[in-house]
């Protein structure tokens, strides 16, 4: 499937908590220009993947797991996919993951790191149940079917990535770092407030005393930023006087999908964008 630019289109390679794969091109159409792209909460790269390439661009995740998996991608892309494509569909493979402290080497801690994304519930590297089918009517392909279509991605991902530069550090010295440079454009997706979703996160950031400290380095900076998140109380506090719009989203992977509204928040005022900037469906 291709934007309508004729640029391939490039989804990650596995299902993530609170990915914005199904909105990242309604995201990507409210990204100001830019010289400098920055992620510094990178996830599953959902946004990334759905623009095209800037001049520059750096992604960022604390998760030292995860970010093990995007530089053997990028850098081993044969390799991984050849074994990621070998690995069946099992809840004792699965099981046998959670192992990401022993002595394996990179490669096979970034198949890893894939299994439990892939073969998990909720997308997320926490202990959960092994995804399976009993009911033919619960899906339209079988789990070794859609962990086929994952590895597929593969090498497109990693072809975009070639030029990315990567970081694995905490989010707050990512954009003290980048946010004093008004040609960058700071893309923050971090972990949704606790009180507004459920405890999926690896790396968690529930707390109001968290969402208020990243709000006052976020303030600080020159840099553009756009923000996204889940409406509340507090995101409301903390960014009011912010340029904000909604997008209609959907959420949920074990218990189906559940609409949601997604809120925007940017320092600069958004660009104009055009009703039908994309001729296919966002899912």
């Amino acid at each position: 499937m291709r934007l309508s630019s004729g640029r391939p289109r490039v989804k990650p390679p596995f299902a993530y908590y609170g990915a914005k794969v199904m909105i990242a091109r309604k995201i990507v159409q409210l990204l100001h220009a830019h010289d400098h792209y920055v992620e510094p909460f990178a996830g599953s790269l959902s946004v990334l993947l759905a623009k095209p390439p800037s001049r520059m661009e750096t992604v960022n995740d604390i998760d030292q797991d995860l970010m093990t998996f995007w530089r053997v991608l990028r850098d081993r892309p044969t390799e991984l996919a050849r074994v990621c494509a070998l690995t069946p569909h099992g809840r004792a493979e699965h099981a046998s993951a959670y192992d990401l402290d022993g002595q394996a080497d990179e490669l096979e801690r970034a198949r890893r790191v894939w299994v439990l994304l892939t073969q998990g519930r909720a997308g997320t590297l926490r202990k959960t149940g092994w995804r399976y089918y009993c009911d033919p009517a619960g899906s339209s392909s079988s789990m070794p079917g859609y962990l086929a279509g994952y590895v597929s991605r593969m090498a497109a991902v990693a072809e975009r990535l070639a030029a990315v530069s990567l970081e694995c550090r905490p989010a707050l010295d990512l954009i003290d770092l980048y946010g004093r440079h008004e040609g960058v454009l700071l893309y923050l997706d971090p972990p949704y407030l606790g009180s507004t979703r459920a405890r999926n996160y690896k790396v968690e950031m529930s707390g109001e005393a968290e969402h208020r400290e990243l709000a006052e380095h976020v303030r600080q900076c020159r840099a553009t930023v756009v923000l996204s998140g889940y409406d509340s109380p507090l995101y409301g506090e903390l960014y009011e006087g912010w340029h904000r719009t909604e997008i209609a989203a959907a959420t949920g992977q074990s218990t189906g999908y559940h609409s949601r509204t997604e809120v925007v928040w940017s320092n600069r005022p958004f660009p104009a964008v055009a009703p039908v900037l994309f001729a296919e469906a966002d899912a």
